[in-house]
């Protein structure tokens, strides 16, 4: 298996200031000092613009200034709500000149709870403005853990399983590797971050996060925005085409085993004028146009005009606005007939990354989760990353100067 060339090299590319000592002083700071190595964390924001919170801590914790020194190593619970003043942030007391701090559990026997739910890992306070914002930092693997139980109810195959773990993971290290300093790398509610409340409930998704330890893909050296889709319909485009991002990702593929019977799998409703103008905030309807990736012809986004005004959505916009029970995927065509719009389309999902209908027919075939990713992502490279010591390793080794 082959090594991750880098992962925070991201940092230099767009352009945070003096990366590595500030790497170097937040490893100093724990995310849980239960762990030997600090691991791989990815930050979520849990909640913004608060004037109080209530926040818990059960055995013995530490109150650090971020980036700092530590304030308080107590062997004592606490449950408060952390506020914010002229003088500091209070949380039961004031802490004095302090407007952010980062709450450690100190063993592996203590928890934190923020408005009583439960975290792993580390809570960050930030006052800005006179609002608090607070961040859970944890590791990557617990963060997958909860991310994805709720996603996937239903037994899979165990190598299809897997190989949603490293596509997973994939995207945890591309969410950090943006802006590897940041406050927060992504909100709770986005992703239905849901702390370690859903952990353990869901054994298909803990036995694949587990067997596929610290293994993710990497692109022209950097992880990317990887994901998948329930049902290619023949045909994957790539990432940066359907959500207009400026980011490399591996190029769409043919998906024969999706291709195969796709009439099967077709799908159809049609909406009046009016319902659509309604569902999109418009007045009315006078012409309704797609805007397709000229290799798979999924649909990235669509054209509304009434009369002189011209409205524009993104597929995702569009399926949020029409419901994906009805809007099932981006592999569609429309025919406008009379005061309706029929919508006539194939599979189901955005149509990006690794096609879940095929991998589990090459699963049923005996094929391995990387053959299965390889088929789905050309030219990505798999490897491991398993600490915060490595992403620092690996950013220095990336800007340091060639020899000739």
């Amino acid at each position: 298996m082959k090594t991750i060339n880098s992962l925070i090299a991201a940092s230099l590319i767009f352009g945070a200031a003096a990366p590595i000592p500030l790497l170097s002083r937040a490893m100093e700071v724990p995310t849980d000092t239960s762990q030997n190595e600090k691991p791989a964390t990815i930050k979520v924001l849990l909640a913004k613009d608060q004037e109080k919170i209530l926040i818990e801590a059960k055995g013995h914790y530490q109150l650090y200034n971020p980036l700092t020194k530590m304030l308080l190593d107590s062997a004592s619970s606490k449950r408060q709500w952390i506020s914010h003043s002229e003088n500091g942030l209070v949380w039961g007391d004031l802490i004095p000149g302090t407007f952010q701090v980062r709450i450690v559990p100190a063993n592996a026997n203590s928890s934190l709870l923020v408005n009583g739910i439960e975290y792993r890992g580390c809570i960050e306070v930030y006052e800005n403005k006179g609002k608090l914002y607070i961040v859970n930092e944890v590791d990557i693997e617990r963060y997958l853990k909860s991310t994805m139980t709720s996603l996937f109810l239903n037994e899979m195959d165990d190598e299809v399983m897997d190989a949603i773990a490293i596509t997973a993971r994939t995207n945890a290290y591309y969410l950090v590797s943006r802006k590897p300093m940041a406050h927060w790398h992504v909100e709770a509610q986005e992703v239905d971050y849901q702390g370690c409340a859903l952990t353990l409930q869901n054994t298909y998704v803990e036995r694949a996060i587990n067997n596929t330890r610290f293994m993710a893909m990497t692109y022209q050296g950097l992880p990317f925005p990887a994901t998948w889709t329930k049902d290619s319909a023949g045909k994957t485009a790539e990432f940066a085409t359907i959500f207009r991002k400026e980011v490399n990702t591996p190029h769409g593929v043919e998906s024969p085993y999706a291709a195969h019977n796709r009439q099967s799998r077709a799908w159809n409703f049609s909406i009046s004028k009016q319902d659509l103008a309604k569902a999109l905030g418009a007045a009315k309807v006078s012409e309704f146009s797609l805007y397709q990736d000229n290799k798979s012809q999924k649909v990235y986004g669509v054209r509304l005009k009434e009369d002189a005004k011209t409205h524009q959505f993104d597929f995702t916009q569009l399926q949020k606005a029409l419901g994906s029970t009805r809007l099932k995927s981006n592999d569609f065509q429309v025919q406008m007939t009379g005061d309706k719009i029929v919508f006539k389309g194939f599979g189901e999902g955005n149509g990006v990354g690794l096609c879940l209908f095929s991998a589990n027919a090459m699963s049923d075939k005996g094929e391995k989760a990387p053959k299965i990713l390889a088929a789905f992502f050309p030219e990505a490279k798999l490897g491991n990353i398993r600490s915060f010591e490595d992403m620092e390793r690996m950013l220095i080794s990336d800007s340091m100067p060639s020899e000739e």
